[in-house]
């Protein structure tokens, strides 16, 4: 993979070099827009908050991960500090609760959400809406946190873009897009490439990292044709793989994953925060994921009023992984369809009906947990059936309704806890929007639903099988009804948005050791409590004068007691930023200063410690600090245009290089009982990192 991958960029480039003065530009309007303009698809009511190419660009984001983080109501949390596990939460939900769609086609999943969000790279996104709330989206009633959409680039004209970049810390990167037009615009192709690195890191310098090495490569290919003025073909196919390396600060990783069985972990006088001297596979967490995913859409525009859109979409996802010596193997294939009718009424009245499908199917292995120490498998198959309708109209000329619903079907099986299906059930499934605008400046957006999810997987609360097994005792789907109100105001100068959105939850899947399952494990139950989630925002930006931009948000998170003590992180209560752009006579500059409040960690049930005796007691003494402080970090570019198509640019990640590690507190620990763990984590991991590149478009 790594030799064909590096073979297609080589080429691309080599194409740039010689393509640019053969490129004749085209300007095109696909079908969808066609029909957009002609009122037969309407944009969508509900608030969406967009994060552009250029935000992407100056965010030095090479992940879709990167690309989110700290954006409005959004949350990028690493898990883990060995293994790097990132989770998209919204509105204060789990990452599980997250739904991921790419241009429009649900395609990723819980195990997905896991290590397949560092591994969705950004070459070829033209940008990425973000929805929040349930039912946000009307094909992805599990999106109980929200939607995020990831739009991959359109070709409108001949164009070819790299983009190399080097920095400290081994972070280094090549991306390129190409996009091309001919038969009169009718075909439209876009490919993207993209390889990226950033070394491991390791703030207190004890040989064990805070923040492992991540290494990515990715190619996307997307062809587009119409064949007439009413029928439209469009495919997109991806491959991507994604390796981690986390643990050990050793050069030669190989040997590292090739050596001996592990031990117990040893750190010079039993304390976490010493220099590790025990044996390297004891801590050492390495996973490979590898995912290749297919979108094909038809779209047949039957007449003036009615047109018809068939979406498929199919994916594989492989994980090879050894966390601290126990390996773990599993493939998960999704596959997706959907059938929709979208019939105008009248000009002010949409009616949209349809059926869709999802099919996924985990199955793994591990000599280590499955032959060796005899533990159930956590294989499953899911499918469910939905039937939907929408209507969308305009009342009154100010005010524009959604109102949808959903009735679905769906079934779960853990294929390795017997022959019976665990979960089998119906859900009805509604949702409103309503958008009201007052007069030219002001826009008020309501939003209420339903959503729902069927528990999968352990990697729900875990990044990995428990050494001990787990058992299975979930017999709801979870359910959350939310609500929110927006109002934007818009003018020349000053854009500004104020936000609230309130979520409830059901049947929330927890781990709990408290369980009448038969053993003393633990297992994954529906919780019987009630958890709510209140998220109070706002944003302004504006204008001192034409090339110069500030902006300043706040954003205050609410969590009762109940969903704070199941959560497996320390979420954000209050973040606010400011953000500055500049853009003049080919000089752009930008920075983003982001604070985030303290917290009481032992309202999310953290209890950790440094050291341990010589029989493997915690002592007392050693007990990690439970007061999170209040941190800030700074982000910062500049960039200069050249020659018109060249630009280079030099930045920098977390400028004032701070780290949790700064406050003295490791996110290795000991628990209660004297386990190691690696899940002490409130703050940043990874400290300042330099880059500068060169991008051309030509």
């Amino acid at each position: 993979m790594k030799k064909l991958i590096s073979i297609i960029l080589f080429l691309a480039v080599v194409f740039t070099m010689f393509a640019a003065e053969k490129l004749e530009e085209v300007k095109v309007t696909d079908l969808k827009e066609r029909l957009v303009k002609a009122g037969v698809l309407k944009d969508v009511i509900i608030q969406t908050d967009v994060v552009t190419e250029e935000e992407i660009e100056k965010k030095q984001a090479d992940t879709v991960s990167e690309a989110v983080d700290n954006e409005t109501g959004i949350q990028s949390a690493t898990g883990c500090s060995m293994c790097g596990m990132k989770r998209i939460r919204i509105n204060g939900m789990k990452g599980e609760h997250t739904t991921v769609l790419v241009d429009d086609v649900p395609m990723h999943s819980t195990v997905s959400s896991y290590y397949g969000m560092d591994a969705l790279t950004t070459a070829g996104i033209a940008s990425i809406e973000v929805a929040r709330g349930s039912g946000a989206s009307l094909i992805a009633p599990g999106a109980m946190g929200g939607v995020i959409n990831i739009k991959f680039k359109k070709a409108l004209k001949n164009e070819i873009i790299t983009d190399l970049r080097y920095g400290d810390n081994d972070y280094k990167g090549l991306s390129v897009t190409g996009t091309g037009v001919i038969n009169e615009g009718r075909t439209r192709s876009t490919v993207a490439a993209q390889y990226n690195k950033q070394g491991q890191f390791d703030a207190d310098d004890n040989g064990v990292n805070e923040s492992p090495e991540i290494e990515n490569y990715s190619v996307s290919a997307r062809v587009s044709h119409d064949f007439n003025l009413r029928n439209n073909l469009d495919v997109r196919l991806t491959t991507q793989k994604s390796d981690v390396f986390g643990g050990p600060v050793v050069s030669d990783h190989y040997g590292a994953m090739q050596g001996t069985e592990a031990d117990d972990e040893s750190f010079e006088g039993n304390n976490v925060n010493n220099d590790f001297n025990g044996n390297p596979l004891s801590t050492l967490e390495a996973i490979t994921t590898k995912r290749d995913e297919a979108i094909v859409k038809w779209s047949h525009h039957l007449n003036d009023r009615i047109n018809f859109v068939t979406s498929a979409s199919g994916s594989k996802q492989i994980q090879d992984s050894v966390y601290e010596g126990a390996d773990y193997y599993s493939e998960d294939e999704t596959y997706y369809g959907d059938i929709r009718m979208n019939y105008l009424v009248h000009d002010d009245h949409l009616l949209t009906t349809g059926v869709d499908t999802k099919q996924e199917h985990l199955w793994s292995r591990s000599n280590e947990f499955y032959n060796v120490l005899g533990l159930d498998k956590d294989d499953f198959e899911m499918s469910s059936m939905g039937l939907y309708l929408q209507d969308v109209w305009t009342p009154v000329e100010a005010v524009e309704v959604s109102a949808a619903v959903r009735l679905d079907k769906i079934n779960v099986d853990w294929t390795d806890k017997g022959d019976d299906d665990e979960i089998d059930d119906f859900v009805v499934v509604p949702r409103l929007h309503v958008r009201w605008n007052h007069g030219d400046l002001l826009v008020s957006r309501f939003s209420a639903g339903r959503g729902y999810r069927a528990p999968l997987t352990f990697f729900e609360s875990e990044h990995g099988v428990l050494e001990d097994g787990f058992g299975i005792e979930v017999e709801d789907i979870e359910t959350s009804m939310s609500a929110g109100y927006s109002l934007s105001l818009d003018t020349d100068r000053v854009t500004s948005t104020v936000s609230f959105n309130y979520t409830q939850v059901e049947n929330l899947a927890i781990i709990t050791d408290e369980h009448d399952y038969g053993y003393d494990g633990f297992a994954l139950v529906n919780s019987d409590e009630t958890h709510e989630i209140i998220v109070l925002d706002g944003v302004v930006g504006y204008q001192l004068f034409e090339p110069f931009n500030v902006a300043v948000s706040y954003e205050h998170f609410m969590y009762n007691d109940e969903y704070k003590t199941e959560q497996f992180l320390a979420q954000i209560e209050d973040r606010a930023k400011l953000m500055l752009d500049f853009d003049m006579e080919g000089w752009a500059a930008s920075m983003t200063g982001t604070w985030v409040g303290g917290r009481d960690l032992t309202e999310y049930g953290y209890e950790g410690y440094d050291e341990i005796d010589d029989e493997g007691n915690v002592i007392a003494s050693s007990m990690k600090d439970t007061d999170a402080p209040a941190y800030y970090t700074i982000d910062a570019k500049i960039s200069k245009t050249v020659l018109d198509r060249i630009t280079l640019y030099l930045g920098a990640k977390n400028l004032l290089d701070y780290t949790q590690t700064d406050d003295d507190v490791s996110p290795l620990m000991y628990d209660a009982d004297g386990g190691y763990d690696v899940g002490y984590i409130w703050g940043p991991l990874r400290g300042r990192q330099i880059y500068a590149g060169i991008q051309a478009r030509l």
